[in-house]
């Protein structure tokens, strides 16, 4: 196993052997293990330790862990994290870098609310491992708080009177779509399409939105992202992109907007590569909890 993992080449896109997007998948996977928790703490008992070995992957709060290192992804300097674990994946002057500031704080809200979970049940059940709950719901609060902060100064780019934008003029978009150590760019990895580079910064849509993204920096990208999204025609329907736009309408306060787009998008929508994962009823509590 160790010998697959480690010859493994640098360009899969998920790579076992670089660490490569280890917090972005794994998160999803913590998040769901949460929810199941909340409902069935039997299940969250059985099967505590094993959803701890996603964590301690890619965010072990325990620097005496012989088998993961303390904080895997996570550059403490800026506050947010390196998407490719080890090295660049295309070995770039530009060192190591990453995309989705969101799904980077996704996955420390899900170690967050999986520690939250783990702790109430703990309490009850099995005071042995309730320290350990904690550890994991405190460390994941304090790595959600930080990540957000870095994103609103390196991804998400406006001014205004209470936000100084971290970048010069001739930078002109709302969003990074990739963060070097020494270069911020506007692309993704896997489509040349600005709506991408916008979206990517969106996904998923969990409670944590609310604070990561400010409404009158929202209100600057949704224009761009609805042209981005007419121009780019069918694959942003077909690849579930307008979904995030419909999310994206309501946080820059146009609810009712917001529903309409959400009332006309097909199941198939849903069920494409980038909506899987997501539902018309979560897209709809989404929209209808933004503050207005």
């Amino acid at each position: 196993m160790e010998s697959n993992v480690s010859q493994s080449p640098v360009s899969l896109p998920v790579n076992p052997g670089y660490y490569n997007d280890h917090h972005f998948h794994y998160g999803y996977h913590v998040y769901a293990a949460a929810v199941v928790a909340k409902y069935d703490p039997e299940w969250a008992l059985q099967y505590f330790d094993r959803i701890l070995l996603y964590i301690r992957d890619y965010a072990n709060p325990w620097k005496d862990d012989e088998f993961f290192t303390p904080f895997r992804q996570k550059d403490w300097w800026l506050g947010s994290s390196w998407a490719s674990g080890i090295v660049s994946a295309e070995n770039s002057p530009h060192g190591r870098n990453q995309e989705s500031s969101s799904e980077a704080i996704a996955a420390y809200e899900s170690m967050a609310l999986f520690g939250h979970v783990m702790t109430e049940i703990m309490e009850n059940e099995d005071s042995s491992r309730l320290e350990t709950a904690k550890m994991v719901r405190d460390a994941g609060e304090l790595l959600t708080t930080t990540e957000i902060q870095a994103t609103n100064r390196y991804w998400h780019v406006w001014s205004s009177k209470t936000h100084n934008n971290t970048y010069p003029k001739a930078y002109t978009q709302p969003v990074v779509g990739m963060l070097y150590e020494t270069m911020a760019s506007f692309q993704t990895w896997f489509s040349p399409y600005p709506l991408v580079s916008y979206g990517i910064q969106l996904m998923p849509f969990t409670a944590v939105g609310e604070q990561r993204d400010d409404p009158e920096w929202a209100s600057i990208l949704y224009p761009k992202y609805e042209e981005s999204c007419e121009a780019a025609g069918d694959f942003c329907t077909e690849n579930g992109w307008d979904i995030i736009q419909a999310g994206l309408c309501a946080t820059a306060g146009n609810l009712k907007a917001a529903l309409d787009q959400a009332s006309i998008l097909t199941d198939e929508t849903f069920t494409s590569d980038g909506g899987s994962g997501n539902s018309l009823s979560n897209t709809i509590w989404y929209i209808a909890t933004r503050p207005e």
